[in-house]
């Protein structure tokens, strides 16, 4: 056991390391046991401008990937589920503060030693640099309704940093997606 409580800190420090936030919900009353297909709620023309085609289609292409893997078979129109997608994106800026500490040095000053003078210590110093990071917050929010009543069945919500790398973001958006579905109950 003891061996064991090192690599649990070690574990628990790599997965915090993500900086994805994952919070979701579902109607615990629902048997998803029912659901068989799903299909997606047209894209809402607000979504538009804050999402370029390529991002909008890796996000949808995730979230059918993962629906499919959990045993929901995809159709175009009059899935028993319909799954909508709405993004928000906020400006966000944090401040990063580092101090340099300095202490005294040895020189030479008045003092107790030979001939009077010995080793001291003069005034020290320090320095503050303060930088300043404006980058942008995204959260993909994901909400799954019945379609027979349009009762909302569960709700994931995804926030994170935008990456600007563009290679970056086409690793990982993918890789979010199926994070933020993780949760989404199997159909057996």
């Amino acid at each position: 056991m003891k061996k064991l409580f090192p690599i649990f800190i070690i574990a628990l420090m790599l997965s915090s390391c993500s900086s994805l936030e994952v919070l979701y919900d579902y109607d615990k009353s629902v048997d998803f046991t029912k659901f068989k297909t799903f299909s997606f709620y047209p894209w809402d023309y607000k979504n538009g401008f804050q999402l370029n085609d390529y991002d909008r289609q890796t996000i949808l292409n995730a979230i059918r990937s993962s629906m499919e893997s959990n045993g929901y078979k995809y159709v175009k129109d009059g899935g028993e589920m319909v799954v909508s997608i709405f993004i928000t994106l906020e400006g966000k800026v944090s401040y990063t503060a580092y101090t340099d500490h300095y202490g005294g040095w040895a020189g030479y000053g008045g003092g107790w030693g030979y001939a009077g003078y010995g080793y001291g210590y003069g005034m020290g110093y320090s320095t503050t640099n303060v930088s300043r990071r404006n980058y942008n917050e995204g959260s993909l929010i994901i909400d799954v309704f019945s379609a027979a009543d349009k009762k909302l069945i569960w709700q994931g919500i995804g926030t994170d940093e935008v990456e600007q790398d563009m290679d970056a973001r086409d690793r990982n958006l993918p890789k979010k997606v199926a994070k933020v579905m993780d949760r989404f109950p199997d159909s057996k």
